[in-house]
């Protein structure tokens, strides 16, 4: 499947899977505001687009069936991951909207990184400018660990523009970090660590915790992972993010007081399993986020989305297709 087909059949039990052409972010950037939703999407989907930021542009790629009017679901992976992370969910979620995978880290472009780094909150400013600049009123938006508390500070800040909210395994609440990243915010160190480390071993942690069974992980996805990493510069610009996470309620306390004030509905997909986001955080979302839809596993971790499409992609799917009814 390339130059932009799409299977035939999306979401039916024996589909074929999306290719991960489609999540290969080419090294011509197009802008995004000269993209239209009337385009053929055979020739859209396998272009690499971009917002600029300032200092950086934000690669994105939008994938769609039909050029059909749909809801646009806009989707942010977890802390140092690619957005090839949602290939598994897209075969289900293109029939009933389309998609938008932004590489919010600029992993995949080798742009230039602000010297002072980018704070959360500006971050999540910075994603809203994609639908400023394709021209959309309104969006869903959801997303996988930080990339789910990024989407939900984006909708406390835009709850005009945004319309529903998917979260995976959201890195919501000031925890407690892991080891290697509380290791990497101590000045000075922090950087000697990111030069030495080896990439593989930066994301292995990926396969041990956000699956149940690190065998189930996909191979070309973890090799995406891996070279995602091998840049010296991507490896700076995970520790500038690592530096921004915040360990104290106090610092992000006006989004969770505002998330118990959402209007939208809220999708939340829980892996009971997880070994990175506190205990009780599961409970927490259930107790916080108000109009919620929650769908607990007790088989799957932190990237449940990943470990189980066939399960999680039609859950999504009926959730986003909702809207429209």
């Amino acid at each position: 499947m390339m130059d932009g087909a799409l299977p035939q059949d999306l979401n039916t039990e024996h589909a074929l899977r999306i290719p991960m052409d489609f999540f290969t972010f080419g090294p011509r950037l197009r802008p995004a505001a000269d993209f239209r939703f009337e385009f053929d999407p055979q020739q859209t989907n396998g272009l690499t687009y971009y917002v600029p930021q300032g200092q950086w542009n934000m690669p994105l790629k939008i994938l769609r069936s039909s050029n059909r009017p749909k809801p646009v679901l806009l989707l942010l992976h977890g802390l140092g991951l690619h957005p090839a992370s949602f290939r598994g969910i897209c075969r289900y979620l293109l029939p009933v909207c389309d998609v938008i995978v932004a590489d919010y880290s600029a992993f995949t472009s080798g742009e230039s990184w602000p010297e002072s780094g980018i704070s959360l909150p500006v971050l999540a400013h910075a994603i809203m400018r994609i639908a400023d600049t394709l021209g959309l009123e309104n969006i869903d938006i959801g997303g996988s660990s930080l990339g789910g508390g990024l989407s939900l500070m984006a909708a406390v800040d835009f709850p005009q523009r945004i319309a529903r909210i998917v979260l995976f395994n959201p890195a919501i609440f000031p925890q407690t970090l892991p080891s290697f990243y509380r290791l990497v915010r101590v000045p000075m160190l922090g950087p000697l660590v990111m030069r030495l480390i080896a990439p593989d071993a930066l994301v292995s942690g990926v396969a041990k915790l956000g699956y149940v069974d690190p065998a189930n992980v996909d191979p070309e996805l973890l090799a995406i992972y891996q070279q995602n990493m091998r840049p010296a510069a991507n490896r700076r610009r995970l520790l500038d993010l690592i530096r921004h996470l915040p360990a104290r309620d106090a610092e992000v306390r006006r989004y969770l007081d505002h998330a118990g004030k959402l209007p939208q509905k809220v999708l939340v997909i829980w892996g009971e399993q997880d070994k990175l986001l506190a205990a009780g955080t599961g409970d927490r979302l259930r107790q916080s986020l108000p109009q919620l839809e929650f769908h607990s596993f007790p088989d799957l971790s932190h990237l449940p989305h990943e470990e189980s499409p066939g399960r999680i992609g039609p859950i999504v799917a009926r959730f986003i297709a909702c809207r429209r009814s």
